[in-house]
């Protein structure tokens, strides 16, 4: 027994070492064969005075930007990067694993979902290999390869530390999170599994903690990349319904928008989503990650516990759509009402839901010196509900006859008045 205990310590002392040295390498190799797929990106630009003070104390200002991007096609040399990165730059300089300088054109870009796509000439790029975001279990490696604060070719490496983050977007609010170290200057830049695949394209960072990063999913960058080299714009899939989560974590469907994808389906207000695409919902989150990365056109299948039907579970395939051409068909024209120096429709049903008005018409555009902004939903005038625009002509009429106006609108998340004497 004694002997088999003197031999541990020295078993261990030529153990421990190997398997470091075996991890390291790997992650080597890898970086290795991937990093010249990666690129640097200077963009410079010129800032145009926004007001009169902008243009008298100094007018029009040049600037530059630093980011990272990798290539995704090695016929055509495109590659990708963040919108943010690229903003309104007038000069796109792509510096490879080389040290080779090119020249870039960017061939689409949307704000949306920050993502632009650029394409070089003169020069032969390796192209990374796309991979599945949705396999990868939190706890899993990565890597990240990037241009932090302009260094130049840089890898942080990590663990994928959370799954389908939302950072408060209006459109494809669906992140991975990594504690592989992100900084000014990474954005653009792929984000690695242990298998040398993108996973992600990384985006932004958390700044109140450390190594906090979150990289947008690289299942968005696939369908994204035919839109941006199509000139389309790069808008999400919409399902056509509201949903509550209730207690445990479960979601109840609380509203059906006509003519919408689930309307279509047969959802019906007071349904049960128990699956997504035959996975456990898993409440909120479960929701974010099936549809935050989904596009008009996609079809997702929900399982449905339906109150109408019994216990039994019930199939519903939703044919998802773009939320803006279901919203043109049902505002209808817009109309100008010139007396009050605006261009209105109806509000769309999905939006008077969400904010728990009844109806009401939103102003689209405003002339020079309207009391109105370009977002106000108009609810009343002078004490009588607008429900479509030919109320507020009505109202904005004799408005001005009685040379007062008392209008409820509802702005920036609350209501408020507008009052204007004649």
């Amino acid at each position: 027994m004694s002997a088999r205990r003197a031999l541990l310590p020295l078993l261990a002392a030529l153990l421990l070492p190997l398997a470091p040295a075996r991890a390291d390498s790997t992650l080597a190799d890898l970086v290795e064969r991937v990093a010249p797929s990666v690129v640097n990106l200077h963009t410079s630009g010129v800032r145009q005075a926004r007001s009169y003070w902008d243009a008298f104390f100094g007018g029009p200002r040049h600037w530059e930007s630093l980011g990272s991007g990798f290539v995704v096609d090695a016929e055509r040399n495109l590659i990708v990067t963040n919108q943010h990165v690229i903003g309104s730059a007038t000069e796109i300089l792509v510096m490879d694993h080389q040290g080779r300088v090119l020249e870039a054109r960017l061939l689409g870009a949307d704000e949306g979902i920050d993502l632009a796509l650029l394409q070089v000439d003169g020069a032969s790029l390796p192209a990374v290999t796309l991979g599945d975001s949705r396999s990868l279990r939190v706890g899993e490696d990565v890597f990240a390869v990037g241009n932090p604060y302009g260094h130049g070719h840089s890898v942080t490496r990590g663990i994928l530390s959370a799954r389908a983050r939302s950072l408060g977007r209006d459109e494809f609010d669906l992140f991975l999170q990594t504690d592989a170290a992100i900084n000014p200057g990474s954005s653009g830049g792929p984000l690695f599994d242990a298998q040398g695949l993108v996973v992600g394209v990384n985006t932004a960072i958390d700044s109140r903690g450390e190594s906090i990063g979150f990289a947008m999913p690289v299942e968005l960058v696939s369908s994204a990349m035919k839109m941006l080299l199509a000139g389309e714009a790069v808008v999400p899939g919409w399902p056509g319904l509201r949903l509550e989560e209730e207690s445990g974590g479960a979601l109840r469907v609380a509203a059906v928008y006509d003519g919408g994808p689930a309307d279509k389906a047969g959802v019906q207000v007071g349904d049960q989503v128990v699956t997504i695409d035959g996975r456990a919902s898993r409440g909120r989150a479960g929701w974010s990650e099936a549809f935050g990365g989904a596009f008009p056109g996609d079809r997702v299948e929900l399982g449905l516990i339906s109150r109408r039907k019994g216990k039994g579970e019930v199939q519903a395939t939703l044919d998802l759509q773009s939320r803006a051409d279901w919203a043109r068909q049902r505002v209808g024209r817009a109309v100008d009402v010139e007396s009050l120096r605006v261009r209105v429709q109806r509000v769309a049903p999905d939006v008077a839901d969400r904010i728990l008005i009844d109806a009401g018409v939103e102003v689209i555009a405003v002339a020079r010196n309207s009391f109105f902004r370009p977002g106000d939903i108009v609810i009343e005038v002078n004490g009588k509900a607008v429900t479509s625009p030919a109320d507020l002509a009505l109202a904005a009429d004799l408005a001005i006859r009685q040379r007062f106006l008392s209008a409820i609108v509802h702005r920036d998340g609350s209501k408020a008045r507008i009052v204007q004497r004649w």
